[in-house]
């Protein structure tokens, strides 16, 4: 991922860089490891730095398979909030020991994102309790469509869009009737402004459409409700983190 020189939220400093990275270990903030373009992703946290060999100890996958695409993948993006503060920089990953256990290796980034809003922090919803979103348009062949959400934040979603209803809209388009059905919560009327399309290659070869939303106006009320469900994700992700400990 190469950051543009000009852009405000680039760090380069090197005092700085390692006070956010040893800050991401002290507060034992939870990071999302992605490669861009793939559906492939883990939740994890650093277990260990070390600024004299410039790298960065990473708990790794309980999948093998995820591991291995982790490590094959030219760069895996890091993305953290520390402060409410969103981090966000790149690298390879090499395979590392940690306290006897597997592990991942990452060099110490030489720039990095800082970015004043919390809400770019983005968490997977997991497959076995699914999220979906009811988006009710003239836009849409049938006036209706209901889309699994394949991540959320305080500030938008991902919508996979299997049937590539989606393609063709451009960015920008709003749609005012959405209803967020959210598993043991109440369901939600929210809407939403289209951000970006994104063509990624699934594991298994095959192509997968999502769209990436902001809310549009939306209630305080109901941004609190968000916020608690992204933290139960985050809570139901340390549980089984710990459980595996």
């Amino acid at each position: 991922m190469a950051f543009q020189e000009d852009d405000p939220c680039l760090v380069s400093q090197p005092l700085e860089i390692s006070s956010i990275v040893q800050g991401l270990l002290n507060q034992r903030v939870l990071v999302r490891l992605d490669i861009p373009g793939k559906t492939v992703s883990i939740i994890s946290t650093l277990l260990d730095v070390d600024p004299k060999t410039n790298t960065m100890i990473l708990d790794n996958a309980s999948e093998d398979q995820i591991n291995t695409q982790l490590l094959r993948a030219p760069a895996v993006r890091l993305q953290g909030t520390l402060d409410r503060v969103m981090i966000e920089f790149s690298g390879p990953l090499s395979p590392a020991m940690h306290g006897g256990k597997p592990a991942l290796s990452m060099a110490w980034p030489a720039q990095l994102r800082r970015i004043q809003r919390r809400e770019f922090f983005r968490v997977d919803i997991p497959a076995s309790n699914p999220a979906y979103c009811l988006i009710e348009s003239d836009a849409l062949p049938s006036g209706s469509a209901r889309f699994r959400i394949a991540d959320i934040s305080a500030g938008g979603l991902q919508l996979v869009d299997h049937d590539k209803l989606l393609v063709d809209l451009p960015v920008g388009t709003i749609f005012e009737e959405c209803t967020l059905e959210l598993p043991d919560a109440d369901e939600l009327d929210v809407g939403l402004r289209v951000l970006r399309s994104t063509h990624l290659t699934q594991d298994n070869g095959k192509p997968q459409h999502q769209v990436a939303c902001r809310y549009f106006n939306l209630p305080d009320s109901r941004q609190i409700t968000i916020q608690q469900y992204i933290g139960t994700l985050e809570r139901a992700v340390l549980a089984r983190r710990w459980g595996m400990e």
